[in-house]
């Protein structure tokens, strides 16, 4: 069991295109409510993600708290986010084959990974979805670097909605973040949901080839520290 130290968010990387074996493995560990949401995918590699997914959680869950995966027992929140009854605070993340999770002793925390890819009418979802300065600065973005800025903006933004737990029920252009500014913290502007920027710690931070992440934590002193990479299995 590692012990958690306050200041610190860990993070853990893995990946989710592992062989049948390791699926069925992993579906003993989660709860039969868990087993029920898989069952209900359509799709068989929707089913194998998400089954997958939650045992990674569960296991790094278990060795951050000494509990046994299988006994690791979520409550969720008004908008369906899981948390632990006694901590620690979470949340995970998944595009495509990857998935990331996040840990630490206390806070609101998001965690965003995106796998990075064409995007059709970048422009046009900037300008209806992100903030005028956001927009902007993505335009006056080379358009060589276009695509991983765009990723870069989304994750920090999806990170904080999933910190205050509402995910994208609300508008992302309600609020705006600029990495240019503060690499340590690109959140600039947040009167729209009664939030200080200075009380926050929202930036990307470093993943797998092929993709972006960020955290948020209304923790502003805080340091993000790896727990590990798996690149297959459980």
């Amino acid at each position: 069991m590692r012990a958690l130290r306050d200041g610190i968010v860990y993070i853990w990387e893995g990946r989710l295109d592992v062989d049948p074996a390791v699926t069925a493995e992993a579906r003993t560990l989660l709860s039969s409510r868990e087993r029920a949401r898989a069952d209900r995918f359509v799709y068989d590699h929707h089913r194998r993600r998400y089954t997958v997914a939650q045992a990674h959680l569960r296991r790094v869950l278990g060795d951050q708290t000494g509990d046994h995966p299988v006994n690791i027992c979520f409550q969720y929140g008004e908008h369906g986010k899981p948390f632990l009854a006694d901590g620690p605070v979470f949340n995970q993340s998944h595009s495509s084959e990857r998935v990331m999770i996040g840990v630490a002793t206390g806070g609101r925390l998001g965690i965003d990974i995106e796998k990075r890819r064409t995007v059709r009418l970048m422009s046009e979802i900037a300008g209806k979805n992100f903030a005028p300065d956001e927009s902007e600065f993505l335009h006056r973005t080379p358009s060589p670097d276009r695509q991983r800025v765009f990723f870069k903006l989304w994750t920090c933004k999806e990170a904080f909605l999933k910190a205050l737990g509402v995910g994208l029920t609300e508008p992302l252009r309600s609020f705006a973040v600029d990495p240019s500014r503060n690499p340590q913290n690109t959140l600039v502007q947040a009167d729209a949901h009664g939030e200080d920027p200075a009380d926050w710690h929202v930036r990307n931070i470093p993943c797998s080839t092929g993709a972006e992440a960020a955290v948020a934590i209304d923790r502003p002193d805080i340091a993000v520290e790896p727990l590990g990479y798996d690149p297959a299995g459980l």
